[in-house]
């Protein structure tokens, strides 16, 4: 292979990666370790945050994989429908990815190994069945988000003089679950055109736009609830810097809904598009307030930092090709992701 055959190459599956989302799923297996406060040696803390990542990797590869055909209308610039990256290589990448979950978890225990087993169900359930039945798909993508604090909380196990860390960590569980759901529906709301024209019957092409914006009004209104009881329940130490991060979370998130709201009659592509790439940068934000809970504020503030910034540019530089195409000449992003499916670049 050429080396601009092999940049080429390395461009596909980074852009498989989705190095916008990859940060967050491993901080929240991490924030599930730090609370239950078990263990806390670095090989557990690393493996908290690494075997979710194997896991979220695995389902983008494997999700690629069982979505080529809808991508080859709606997406054709992605990297299996543009022929830069073979099925057969995203299936093989992601059964690896699977295979090195598989390992991790069983080095931490059998309940990280059920913990493994229940994720890499779910994603293949996601993919290829339950994206296309409506706010089912939604709710069984969001179980993932739930499972990977489980994962990290298996994993270190529960410390004796933590009374507090199983009611938080449940909290956490439906903060995640429902935030997760949440976001995975506002993806839909960004993609009705293509999900129409694939057959898929995802819950606003279902039953509407309208219906969709305030379904995922009321799961975020569960997620912030859930959050905030999980600070309320955490030991006083550690409450108010998480506390006051959700706040931060709470007014990124109306930031981003709101739009939604007010164009829930008709939702132009480019405003579904912009409220989940702020979600992307606001849920790495939750998921570091719940690490905060566990191992102070002052590692929360080291890991969100960095990640937030990576996870914006990453979105900056990636994000609008992956979704709607390369820039075309004389169009304007706004003209572009009004384009009829047959005419999209």
């Amino acid at each position: 292979m050429s080396t601009a055959g092999a940049v080429r190459a390395l461009r596909a599956h980074v852009e498989t990666w989705r190095p916008y989302t990859l940060w967050y799923v491993g901080l929240v297996g991490l924030a599930g370790a730090a609370v239950a406060g078990g263990r806390h040696d670095p090989w557990l803390l690393l493996s908290a945050w690494a075997a979710p990542t194997a896991g979220w990797l695995g389902g983008h590869y494997l999700g690629d994989y069982f979505d080529r055909d809808l991508d080859a209308g709606s997406k054709p610039h992605r990297p299996i429908p543009s022929s830069r990256l073979r099925a057969g290589t995203a299936l093989w990448c992601g059964s690896a990815c699977f295979a090195a979950l598989g390992v991790l978890a069983v080095l931490d225990g059998w309940g990280t190994t059920l913990a493994a087993l229940l994720a890499g169900c779910g994603i293949v359930a996601y993919s290829r069945w339950f994206k296309a039945r409506g706010i089912a798909g939604n709710l069984v993508r969001g179980a993932l988000g739930a499972v990977a604090l489980g994962y990290g909380a298996l994993a270190a196990g529960i410390a004796p003089d933590r009374d507090w860390a199983v009611p938080v960590l449940l909290a956490l569980v439906v903060a995640f679950w429902s935030h997760d759901a949440m976001s995975n529906l506002v993806g839909a709301l960004r993609d009705i055109d293509g999900d129409r024209a694939g057959g898929y019957r995802t819950l606003p092409v279902g039953r509407g736009v309208p219906v969709a914006v305030r379904t995922v009004v009321a799961l975020y209104a569960v997620t912030i609830g859930a959050a905030v009881a999980a600070g309320l329940l955490a030991e006083p130490g550690t409450r108010v810097a998480y506390l006051a991060t959700v706040l931060v979370v709470l007014v990124t998130g109306v930031v981003a809904l709101a739009p939604l709201v007010a164009h829930r009659d008709g939702m132009p592509v480019l405003v579904a598009l912009r409220a989940h790439s702020v979600l992307v940068v606001e849920r790495v934000v939750l998921a570091s307030a719940a690490v905060g809970l566990g191992l102070g504020v002052a590692v929360q503030l080291a890991l969100a930092l960095p990640m937030v910034l990576l996870t914006w540019l990453a979105q900056r530089g990636m994000r609008v090709r992956h979704e709607l195409g390369p820039p075309v000449a004389g169009l304007t992003l706004a003209t572009r992701s009004r384009l009829p499916l047959e005419d999209a670049p």
